[in-house]
């Protein structure tokens, strides 16, 4: 005779027992809680000491009248757009795109095919007319998929330090380099 029947039977009766006891500790009404289990009081901010993340707003449409200013830079091979939101008269918004395509047209001005969302926003919090990184006021969207809170603040303050030194060679020790023989067509 194999075990395996008697196995089964035995996980199945344990699986039941245990099945019944829950069922009947959920009808208790006056079950009372273990002496190990300590109430614990939720702190209603937990997450207190961090700066709650800049709602950004939502890219008007091609051709709003908030949109003051809409250029081509073939140097960063970006389309940038700049809004005026808040009627003050200045940019106070602006989204940079990558573009996949440029061409002129019969009159020498760039036709330019960009992706659908933008990869970079800046957002003027303080309204003092500028952009400022240091404030977090520049935000990157790496999935470029709008803006949905999945923005991330942009730092390049990395790429502001000056280069190293790079890496340093020396030679080896005279004993570990052997000079080739002197050839007179070379100027020895």
């Amino acid at each position: 005779m194999t075990p395996s029947p008697f196995l089964y039977i035995a996980l199945l009766g344990a699986f039941y027992l245990t099945f019944q006891e829950e069922a009947v500790f959920a009808h208790q009404a006056d079950h009372q809680p273990s002496y190990r289990v300590q109430p614990v009081a939720m702190n209603a901010t937990p997450f207190s000491s961090i700066q709650p993340r800049t709602k950004l707003p939502i890219e008007p449409d091609e051709f709003d009248p908030r949109e003051i200013n809409a250029y081509y830079d073939w140097r960063n091979d970006m389309f940038f757009r700049e809004f005026d939101l808040t009627g003050s008269g200045s940019v106070n918004f602006m989204t940079a795109r990558r573009t996949y395509k440029v061409w002129l047209d019969e009159f020498g001005t760039p036709v330019v095919l960009t992706v659908g969302d933008p990869v970079f926003f800046w957002i003027d919090l303080n309204g003092n007319g500028k952009f400022e990184q240091e404030l977090g006021e520049m935000f990157k969207d790496s999935y470029e998929d709008g803006v949905t809170g999945n923005e991330e603040p942009y730092d390049n303050s990395d790429l502001q330090e000056p280069a190293g030194p790079g890496p340093q060679w020396n030679p080896p020790p005279q004993g570990g380099f052997k000079q080739p023989p002197c050839d007179p067509r070379f100027g020895c």
